[in-house]
């Protein structure tokens, strides 16, 4: 299994539309990609930094896929609907990262 995170660095002046992305585009996404292979979706937001300071990072949210070769198959077909909804919750370009787990459980 290979996790996807979709970082959104919160950079100065840009916005992020947490309602938006929680309600609509968190559950849009699930019900796209939940048909090419996502096995699981979390996501958390940002609150502050230690320091008390705005947080780094708007939201980090991570997609469980069974391999690459599944999210690229999905990001095929549904990449293009998922990129275009961006633009309704944020002016922010996120991060995309590919990661394996590495806990020991």
């Amino acid at each position: 299994m290979i996790n996807i995170s979709a970082i959104y660095p919160n950079a100065a002046g840009s916005r992020f539309d947490l309602d938006y992305y929680r309600d609509r585009h968190t559950p849009f996404a699930e019900a796209l990609l939940g048909e090419h292979g996502l096995i699981g979706l979390r996501t958390v937001a940002g609150v502050e930094s230690l320091d008390g300071q705005p947080p780094a990072y708007w939201v980090i949210s991570e997609m469980h896929f069974p391999s690459r070769e599944a999210f690229d198959q999905a990001i095929e077909v549904c990449g293009t609907a998922l990129f275009a909804d961006i633009a309704n919750y944020t002016d922010i370009t996120p991060i995309l990262q590919i990661s394996t787990f590495a806990d020991r459980t």
